[in-house]
């Protein structure tokens, strides 16, 4: 029989207790092989480990479940999130959970879910390490805002404004988002290999950079015709970084 490893995330011991337990004793297929009781240390164990499922609570302080996800690009793993409330179903399902699980669980919907993760791996050939995801769904990032939330392909943000403890996120086709994030919270998450903080206040993606020029010290102009200021502060790193990136405008 295939064996799929397994992670858990969950703040509660009980609850990654109770997990576990039903999984070594009803769900033969799953070896559980490594447990984490925040989002910044099941981000490491997914890193080091590589899961084929990660079972993931969603309510846990700090750093949620959803949040944790969002710093993952290259995620090649089923998630089946585990939630003592049912609120949380759609947005489980948007951010690509294979399954979503309500606590306490019940061992006919786990075993269930189990099934979902076994049909994916044997329809990709047996013991694949891809969920079935494109590339550019890989690259999706969940952006909160006062109307709800909206999933971006974080390969179309232009650039980001701060403002106050909100973000304007500039989007190809013309189109703004205000998130309900600082700035400092996107560059965390975002891939420091495609973005760059050129002001205290200006988060931008290389590869819509058009143009640099030296009006008043620094300003990069980009493909949407915007212009930015780049901080003295951060001239120099901007121009060290631009020269280590091959930079394609779109």
């Amino acid at each position: 029989m295939q064996k799929y490893k397994a992670i858990i995330i969950d703040d509660e011991e009980d609850s990654r207790s109770n997990t576990k337990s039903m999984l070594l004793n009803y769900c033969p297929e799953i070896e559980v092989i490594g447990e984490a009781a925040s989002g910044p240390e099941g981000k490491q164990k997914i890193m080091d480990l590589k899961p084929h499922v990660v079972f993931l609570d969603i309510n846990m302080p700090g750093m949620n479940g959803f949040q944790m996800l969002e710093g993952i690009y290259e995620r090649d793993f089923c998630v089946i999130f585990l939630t003592a409330y049912s609120e949380h179903g759609i947005t489980a399902v948007k951010a690509g959970a294979t399954d979503y699980l309500l606590k306490p669980l019940m061992l006919s919907e786990l075993q269930g879910a189990i099934r979902k993760v076994v049909q994916h791996y044997e329809s990709k050939g047996g013991s694949g390490n891809n969920n079935g995801k494109s590339e550019s769904d890989k690259n999706l990032v969940l952006i909160n805002h006062s109307k709800g939330f909206t999933l971006v392909d974080f390969k179309d943000i232009i650039w980001l404004e701060a403002s106050d403890n909100y973000t304007n996120l500039f989007l190809n086709g013309q189109k703004k988002i205000v998130a309900s994030k600082t700035l400092k919270e996107f560059e965390s998450i975002l891939p420091e290999t495609e973005f760059f903080r050129i002001h205290r206040s200006a988060l931008i993606n290389v590869n819509y950079v058009k143009e640099y020029s030296n009006n008043e010290g620094g300003e990069v102009i980009l493909s949407d015709g915007t212009h930015v200021q780049v901080s003295k502060a951060r001239n120099q790193d901007f121009a060290e970084f631009i020269r280590t990136k091959s930079v394609t405008p779109k």
